[in-house]
């Protein structure tokens, strides 16, 4: 298990820039991991060429737009996220693994999981990795980073 903490400017699922209580724009001072999520959700969300400062950082799950819903595309969607995030050098690949599955005739779910060392500055415990889950529809350009669900015990034990 890696360690991962660290402070960036937070986002919300959909990409937005969060804006603090402050009225200033929001950081993951307040959970440190938050920000490795948001880095994965980056790199799956992107093309490669889209960020001028690195060019190098994105998944373009878009060339598997087209693409027949089948365990083949799955396997190599999980091949092109693990290799783009190892590349951008955010995790250890013995920490990391990615799971494609198919939930409709065009649409495949895709969760990414990071094993890391809980701390006092993330949300972590023992028992609970990063998870990252997204919807990747195959009919179009379409990439959705799906909202992070709370563990039961922040529900008060309710769903």
């Amino acid at each position: 298990m890696g360690l991962y903490d660290s402070v960036d400017l937070d986002w919300t699922w959909d990409g937005d820039y969060v804006v603090g209580s402050d009225g200033d724009i929001g950081d993951t001072s307040d959970d440190y991991i938050r920000s490795l999520e948001t880095e994965i959700a980056t790199i799956a969300k992107s093309a490669l060429l889209d960020w001028e400062k690195d060019p190098t950082i994105g998944a373009t799950l878009d060339d598997f737009v087209g693409e027949a819903n089948t365990r083949e595309t799955g396997g190599k969607i999980e091949d092109r996220l693990r290799f783009q995030i190892l590349d951008a050098g955010i995790v250890r690949a013995e920490d990391l693994a990615i799971r494609a599955v198919p939930v409709g005739m065009y649409r495949i779910m895709v969760v990414i999981t990071v094993t890391a060392i809980a701390t006092s500055n993330n949300r972590l415990d023992v028992s609970n990795p990063i998870v990252v889950t997204l919807a990747f529809d195959t009919t179009e350009q379409s990439v959705m980073v799906l909202p992070r669900l709370l563990p039961q015990a922040e529900f008060g034990g309710q769903y």
